[in-house]
């Protein structure tokens, strides 16, 4: 026969571990359940970050990067990535792939933002 644990609280109230289990693991389950689906979602956000930050340090840049500026990268007709100062508008050329915007954080990290904002 197995034993029944008690325990009391701050208040005196007395628990019986036995029926106590029951009732608080669905809430232990769901918390742990819903912490794995915020590092899941952590993590594919941290795999696109490494992603983007990849492909633009592996691109062509002839400038000096300003942090907080926006930057624009495309790729040219023989294949090859680089970091442009210039919006897709304002090019006359046609035969440039835009990849997409990007800032520097203050940690030099690249961060891909909207290309409306």
């Amino acid at each position: 026969m197995g034993k029944i644990l008690k325990l009391d609280d701050i208040r005196g109230h007395v628990y019986e571990l036995e029926n106590w289990k029951p009732k608080q693991a669905p809430q232990a389950q769901k918390y742990f359940t819903e912490k794995y689906k915020e590092i899941e979602l952590e993590y594919k956000n941290l795999l696109e970050d490494f992603k983007w930050n990849k492909i633009v340090y592996e691109s062509d840049v002839m400038f000096v990067p300003v942090m907080g500026k926006k930057y624009y990268l495309y790729t040219n007709s023989k294949g090859k990535r680089f970091l442009s100062l210039i919006a897709p508008e304002d090019w006359r050329k046609n035969d440039l792939e835009f990849i997409g915007v990007f800032k520097q954080d203050s940690r030099q990290k690249w961060q891909k933002v909207d290309d409306n904002k």
